[in-house]
Formats: structure tokens, C-alpha cells, sequence
């Protein structure tokens, strides 16, 4: 985008979300051909000598492709792979260089990979020039096996529940959709206006693959009511899921899509989410039949679509709060394997840094267990990467998220597990500070 000349006379945008990278642009059929013209351009020969620019500019961004605490839950639902991963941050960021980014561009950002979505006539002039490649269907997300319901504590002071919905049809995607709308609507009215424990309520939809999706809510209770927050939002999704929204309900909600449709600020987003039915395989869907679909929608399949509430049911806890009901398993409540090897025991200097007594460290031919206030593993297979911090803290990153901390002043000879755990992983998953 940096390359694209003039961005500040016409609407445009590029949104990369966690399975797409779209461009768009608004304005006269020249305005745009320009725009698309250029982009296709820069990307068949980018400026490679951009990219520690552009890392800074992202850096100062501070942007994520979902909200931080929406993220943290898709990483809890599907570990550290398909939507999991958008909750990676930095340093993923700051070891890219051009090597990697090519490699993208060249098995991603291809005509083969690409689709084009227009609200009117293509505009004369249009040139499309992206080198020729395959079809990059997106990884369909797999759940952890997890036990459910379940509850971790967030990074963040928002209360969040996701659970699964069915998303094998468009009809079964868009009562999906509406349900969701409605519980916001009615959790707003609950939460907010009749017991002023939240300020808003809000929900992000990840329904793109597979035959089941996901729905995210999020709200920003104070600490003193989070578990009432988190109680209401169940109480407001059990009722529609017992009895289903009313007639009126539905009713409201088409007449409320119909008006958005009628907006012309629309256009973009029902062309980009054309231009990724297409990708998907699917047929897309235009303004007139989402409005028939959401017109069909009915009280039954909003039940249908809740199904799945109790069963798979995850709770995102504001920081320092926890749900007091000792039914639902904390995320630290997990079978661990104890993979053996050599042992470390806690130094003199470990007890100084506030290490628990007795605590040991194995590394060993299958993978790392560390034994302190909680038992953890990580097995070599399933190792994402070691992320090595300026201050010498080490973090293994497990394929299901979990995460094992370690420092060399911990242990006996624990420079000596350092160096093994960073020899076993290998340089392809370790991430090392470079020197200043």
C-alpha cells in the first residue's frame, strides 16, 4: 500500500483478518481501476527494501487482526494453529525478512488464489497483472480436545464466552448471525440498562470454514461483576435457547439488515464477502438473497443454532476474577504427561526468585516437564517455538498454547538445560533476541 500513489483522495483500505487479505477501494470506475491496477502491481514486485519500514509501521500500529480478548479465546479453542494464531504477537514480527515474505506473496498472493468482486461494470483500463498460481483454501480450524465448559483468566479486564455453532449452510450461517444479534440486543437491555453492571455487549462471528463455526462475546464488566455479567449473558442465551427469539425480534432484525443493505457503504462489504465465498468454493451471496435468507430465518433455527452452548461452552475471565462455580474446569486443570529425562533442581538463586521448593526441570529425548507450583509438558513434536527474551527468560510454546517459563538462575546447572532445550528445538522454531 505504501507504493500505491494519491491514497489520500479516494476511500480505500487493505484489511488483512485471520483468513483473508482484501483491498478495497471506493469511488469513480477510473478511481478505482487505478487503485487495483497499482496493488497488483506492487505486489508481483514489491519493495523489498521497505520491509524493516513497514515492521516499524506495524510495531506502531499496535494492530491485531481480532480484539485481544476475542483472540485469547480462539488460542484456548484451537491451540496454536488456523485461528489460534491470532493471538501470535511479536517475535513473530521481528524475525520476517525478505525471504519470508516472498515466499507468501509467491504461494498466496497469485492470480490462481485471487477473486475479484465489483459492485458495478469492470471499468475500462482495469489491469490485474498477479502472477499465476493455485487455489490456498484456508486450514478448516480443529478444536483442541479440551474438556468443556471451561474458564481461563484473560490478559485483559473483558469478560468473553464463545461456544460452536452449526455453519454448514448459509441458512444455518445466518441464524447464526441473527441469534447473535438478538442476544446483544437483549443482553444490552439486561446487562446495561436494567442492572448497569456492563457498558456494551458485542460478538464477532467466525463461521468461514468447516461445518461449524464459532461466536465470540465479549463485554466489559467491573471485576465486582464479572460472574453476574457472565451469568446474565448465559441466562439471556439459555432463554433463546429454550424458547427462540419472538416474531417481532426477527422481524426487527431483517428490517435492520434491509437498512444497512440500503446504505451504499454496504457495497464494500458485500463485495469482499462475495469475493471470499468465491475463494471458499461457495457460491456468493448478494444483497437480495441475504435479505431473503435473513427474512426465512425462524425461531427454530436460532434454537438449533444454540445447541451447542452448554457443551462447548468457554469462558474468558476479566484478570483477577474467576466464575464461582466450581463445576466448570479451569484451563490449568489438564491430564499432563511426564515426559522423564535429565533432571535440574532448584538452585540457591532459584529460591530467591521466589521458586517454589522442590521444584525440578526435565529435558529429556521426548520433550521438557517442569515440575513447580503446577505440572506442565511439552513434548518436542508438539513444540511451536522457544521465544528468548533480552532478560534471559526462556518460553516453550506448546501446540496446544501452553507455555512452560524458564530461566538458567533457576536451576542447578541450568545454563546447561538452556542450552539443551535450544539445541533440541532446533533454529528453525527458536526466536533469540539479535544483538543490539
Amino acid at each position: 500500500m505504501s507504493g500505491v500513489p494519491d491514497l489520500r483522495r479516494h476511500s480505500h483500505n487493505a484489511t488483512v483478518g485471520p483468513t483473508f487479505t482484501s483491498f478495497t477501494c471506493s469511488g469513480k470506475a477510473e478511481t478505482v481501476a487505478s487503485f487495483l491496477t497499482a496493488v497488483c502491481s506492487f505486489l508481483s514486485a514489491p519493495d523489498l527494501g521497505r520491509i524493516d519500514i513497514e515492521k516499524k509501521i506495524l510495531a506502531a500500529e499496535a494492530s491485531s487482526t481480532v480484539p485481544p480478548a476475542t483472540a485469547e479465546h480462539l488460542r484456548h479453542r484451537f491451540g496454536m494453529s488456523s485461528l489460534g494464531l491470532t493471538d501470535v504477537a511479536p517475535p513473530s514480527l521481528e524475525t520476517l525478512g525478505p525471504d519470508e515474505v516472498l515466499q507468501l506473496l509467491q504461494s498466496h498472493f497469485t492470480a490462481g488464489n485471487a477473486a475479484l468482486a465489483l459492485s458495478g461494470a469492470p471499468p475500462e483500463g482495469l489491469r490485474l497483472d498477479l502472477p499465476a498460481g493455485s487455489p490456498r483454501l484456508p486450514d478448516t480450524p480443529s478444536a483442541l480436545a479440551i474438556p468443556m465448559p471451561m474458564w481461563f483468566e484473560q490478559g485483559w479486564p473483558r469478560l468473553g464466552l464463545s461456544f460452536e455453532v452449526p455453519a454448514g449452510t448459509e441458512a444455518a450461517r445466518e441464524a447464526a448471525r441473527t441469534v447473535s444479534r438478538i442476544a446483544c440486543r437483549r443482553a444490552h437491555r439486561t446487562l446495561r440498562q436494567e442492572h448497569g453492571w456492563v457498558y456494551d455487549v458485542d460478538v464477532m462471528h467466525f463461521l468461514d470454514s468447516g461445518d461449524t463455526g464459532v461466536l465470540c462475546f465479549e463485554t466489559d464488566p467491573t471485576p465486582q461483576h464479572a460472574d453476574n455479567a457472565r451469568l446474565g449473558l448465559m441466562a439471556v442465551l439459555r432463554d433463546l435457547q429454550l424458547n427462540g427469539p419472538t416474531a417481532e425480534e426477527l422481524e426487527a432484525d431483517a428490517e435492520e439488515l434491509q437498512e444497512y443493505l440500503e446504505d451504499p457503504v454496504s457495497a464494500i462489504e458485500m463485495a469482499v464477502a462475495a469475493a471470499e465465498l468465491h475463494l471458499l468454493g461457495r457460491e456468493p451471496v448478494s444483497p437480495a438473497d441475504k435479505l431473503a435468507l435473513a427474512h426465512n430465518v425462524t425461531a427454530e433455527a436460532c434454537r438449533a443454532a444454540l445447541a451447542g452452548l452448554e457443551a462447548t461452552a468457554i469462558f474468558g475471565m476479566p484478570e483477577g476474577t474467576r466464575p464461582d462455580d466450581d463445576s466448570i474446569r479451569s484451563d490449568t486443570d489438564r491430564a499432563v504427561e511426564w515426559l522423564g529425562g535429565r533432571e535440574f533442581r532448584r538452585g540457591v538463586r532459584g529460591a530467591l526468585y521466589g521458586v517454589p521448593g522442590g521444584s525440578k526441570l526435565f529435558v529429556g529425548d521426548k520433550g521438557v516437564t517442569l515440575s513447580a507450583d503446577y505440572t506442565a509438558s511439552i513434548t518436542w513434536d508438539d513444540l511451536v517455538g522457544v521465544a528468548v527474551a533480552p532478560d534471559g527468560l526462556v518460553t516453550l510454546i506448546g501446540m496446544d498454547s501452553q507455555q512452560i517459563q524458564v530461566r538458567e538462575r533457576w536451576f542447578g546447572k541450568g545454563q546447561q538445560a538452556v542450552d539443551a532445550i535450544l539445541d533440541k528445538a532446533g533454529q528453525g522454531r527458536c526466536f533469540i533476541p539479535s544483538e543490539p
